[in-house]
């Protein structure tokens, strides 16, 4: 009879004490505010330095991540093998997925791997800030061997990497090697590859051959220092801009085919000029120096100067001295234009600062666009 009259208050008594707990816990919840979720967004600019716009882009790789723990910890990782604040913030907007990196199962072990093939920690440094992914995709390791072995330094190879960033994700056996064969068979050198024909290494081996028999139908030859120039313009331009390119040179100069060959034979880089600047050069170079068209065809270069910038500065300058008796003897034209800034500004302005204080200034105002004085000579 006790027991049956204790339940019920028993009952009773816990019930109250829920209620008052539960009370407890809702009054808690709503006077204490949740912790902030992890904004991806905002991390990326506060912490990782990138720009507003590189973050926004660089969060949406980012949806899963709850935390800064592990971000903190790659980034720390990184900064530990020697990365500077801006070039971890290049990698980060070129792969955000890094940040997901586990230290101890994949960033440790590849920086491991890239020390075997000889890569000191300044060079994976600098490795990082071009290819990223690199730690994320093992595979791409042994094809950086190859190339650090092909061009014989890292110098190259991050040369190589910074004008086609999808080198070491390409076939060695079915694409890289056989173009490189092919290419040094034409002539070209490992650093001339580097430099200028990177993005040909990983083209079907069939289009490369196919540029290589365009740049020689230009009149450049294989094996010459300047076919690796001829491979760049049948790569940039398509094959009519290029005839008409060619049709506008020879018509400007009022040269012949075999002349008009001469002068892309010597630089093939001409033909990447703009309509206007070759019209331009051309009218100024015959109208206002007087040069022939033989003197232009054989030193097309000077197609390649800017005239506001370069060649009517420089005149102004010898037309000057001349005019003051301090320049007896005749110049040839184009060894003044092709003389370096330094080489030029030793010998024709610094060398008659006495005689003639005024020039310096005047040719440095010419250069950056400003009006000089008419000079009658």
């Amino acid at each position: 009879m006790l027991l049956s009259v204790r339940n019920p208050l028993a009952r009773r008594l816990e019930a109250a004490h829920f209620s008052s707990a539960f009370h407890r816990l809702l009054l808690y919840s709503t006077t204490t505010a949740p912790a902030s979720p992890f904004a991806a967004e905002d991390y990326l600019v506060t912490t990782c330095g990138l720009t507003p716009a590189h973050a926004r882009r660089a969060s949406k790789y980012l949806p899963h991540v709850k935390s800064p723990d592990n971000p903190d910890a790659v980034r720390a990782f990184l900064a530990g093998i020697g990365l500077s604040k801006s070039d971890l913030a290049t990698a980060i907007a070129k792969f955000p997925r890094i940040l997901c990196s586990r230290v101890d199962q994949t960033l440790a072990p590849r920086v491991a791997k890239l020390r075997a093939v000889g890569l000191s920690p300044p060079e994976i440094s600098r490795l990082v800030t071009v290819r990223p992914n690199i730690f994320t995709n093992p595979g791409m390791i042994p094809r950086l061997a190859f190339f650090l072995s092909f061009f014989g330094s890292f110098d190259q190879v991050h040369t190589a990497l910074r004008r086609n960033e999808y080198l070491l994700s390409k076939n060695l056996e079915l694409v890289v090697k056989p173009n490189l064969a092919f290419l040094q068979q034409c002539g070209l050198t490992s650093s001339d590859i580097a430099v200028a024909c990177t993005r040909m290494v990983g083209w079907n081996p069939e289009r490369v051959k196919e540029t290589v028999e365009r740049a020689e139908e230009l009149g450049v030859p294989r094996n010459t220092g300047m076919f690796r120039y001829a491979l760049t313009v049948v790569r940039c331009l398509t094959p009519n801009r290029i005839n008409a390119k060619l049709d506008l040179l020879k018509t400007a100069l009022g040269c012949s085919e075999a002349e008009l060959a001469i002068a892309v034979c010597k630089l093939p880089d001409i033909l990447r000029s703009s309509d206007n600047k070759l019209v331009r050069s051309v009218d100024f170079l015959k109208r206002e120096i007087g040069l022939e068209t033989q003197y232009i065809v054989h030193r097309p270069a000077l197609l390649n100067y800017s005239v506001d910038r370069r060649v009517m500065p420089r005149l102004y300058v010898i037309k000057v001295l001349k005019a003051k008796g301090l320049l007896k003897k005749d110049i040839d034209f184009y060894t003044i234009v092709a003389l370096s800034s330094k080489r030029f500004a030793e010998k024709y302005l610094v060398n008659y600062k006495d005689s003639v204080p005024e020039l310096m200034d005047d040719y440095a105002a010419a250069c950056k666009g400003k009006l000089i004085p008419n000079v009658q000579l």
